[in-house]
């Protein structure tokens, strides 16, 4: 086994897993980060980095945990079982969600009931309107390991409202930093929403298909439309172009391989980079999704997150696209999954 495939393997093996524990006695140079959206919303996570690779995983207080971050001297490693599993871990930083990004969660409320997130209805950032977004941006932006911007969000109470305050803030944010790559992650239905916040400034744009296929799609995100989304996909190609579009799939649901392959391949003819990304289960969303599937989701294995980066790998060679091409939000940041052309 290469270095490289060593390292890969082993970020997969954690992305698995997706937890790691911290003994109390550590004491961490940068605070943990707690996610306002998603899956993940509301629980502790910390970012690593480990031979060029960055990874984010929840950090968990139960000590029965796979693996353990610890501490010798100046350095961290991490343990499985009880045994080295890494050694020169750096701990990275994330005020604001990604390494090298300022990526803001514009609400964290959603009007939508897809399984997988842990929704909710209450948000601190209420108090937040665009003036205080934009100065929290600008005056970050000013930290020297800053390179990009990203915006996010739920949708509430519409997504026009949203789409709305998107636009304002990247219009003021290039006014003042022309030249900062900015990304957004948006819900869009109407072609002239896309239009918008690229006129405003947008250079990436990342509108989630989530399911592999329609059917996993209704059972998952029931008030959403999969076409609607596929049509929106289509236009931000056209807008954007070729490689500044991506997409998240979501697989660790029960389907085949063949499925995420076809989902893959569809999105890549039109243009655009899936962001390939296995499903996130925790206490408070496992039930739901294996409601809506009426079925126990399976285990997924690191071997299977590998393969299905490799084989995504190779259908973006065949269209000529890639992850490099991007410069803000998910591929840029390599926490959360294995991702072609930085990990393997």
């Amino acid at each position: 086994m290469t270095g490289q495939n060593q390292w890969a393997r082993k970020k997969a093996e954690l992305l698995a897993n997706g937890k790691i524990f911290i003994p109390s006695h550590i004491k961490l140079p940068y605070p943990l980060e707690r996610s306002t959206a998603g899956p993940a919303a509301g629980s502790l996570s910390i970012t690593l980095s480990f031979h060029g690779k960055n990874i984010k995983l929840e950090v968990c207080k139960k000590h029965q945990q796979t693996f353990s971050l610890q501490k010798n001297d100046n350095t961290y490693q991490i343990f499985k079982e009880g045994r080295e599993f890494l050694d020169h871990v750096i701990l990275l930083p994330t005020p604001f969600h990604a390494p090298g990004q300022i990526f803001i969660n514009l609400d964290n409320r959603c009007i939508y009931n897809c399984a997988f997130c842990n929704r909710t209805t209450h948000s601190f950032l209420q108090k937040y309107d665009e003036e205080i977004f934009i100065d929290l941006i600008l005056r970050a932006s000013k930290r020297h390991d800053i390179s990009a911007i990203a915006l996010t969000s739920g949708i509430y109470p519409d997504n026009s409202r949203i789409i709305t305050m998107m636009g304002r803030i990247i219009q003021q944010v290039k006014t003042a930093i022309p030249d900062i790559p900015i990304g957004v992650e948006p819900s869009i239905f109407k072609k002239e929403e896309i239009a918008f916040l690229k006129k405003a400034g947008a250079d990436e744009i990342k509108i989630n298909l989530q399911l592999p296929n329609k059917y996993l799609f209704d059972k998952i995100c029931p008030n959403l439309h999969f076409d609607t989304i596929k049509t929106m996909l289509r236009a931000s190609v056209e807008i954007f172009g070729r490689g500044k579009v991506t997409s998240n799939i979501i697989f660790g649901l029960g389907e085949s391989d063949a499925c995420i392959q076809d989902a893959i391949e569809y999105l890549a003819k039109i243009g655009v980079v899936a962001t390939l990304r296995k499903i996130r289960i925790n206490q408070n969303n496992k039930e739901k999704i294996e409601k809506a599937l009426s079925t126990t989701l399976p285990q997924t294995t690191a071997e299977r997150i590998l393969f299905l980066a490799s084989e995504q790998k190779k259908i973006l060679e065949h269209h000529n696209l890639t992850s490099q091409t991007f410069n803000t939000m998910c591929h840029s940041c390599g926490c959360c999954d294995i991702v072609p052309f930085w990990d393997i």
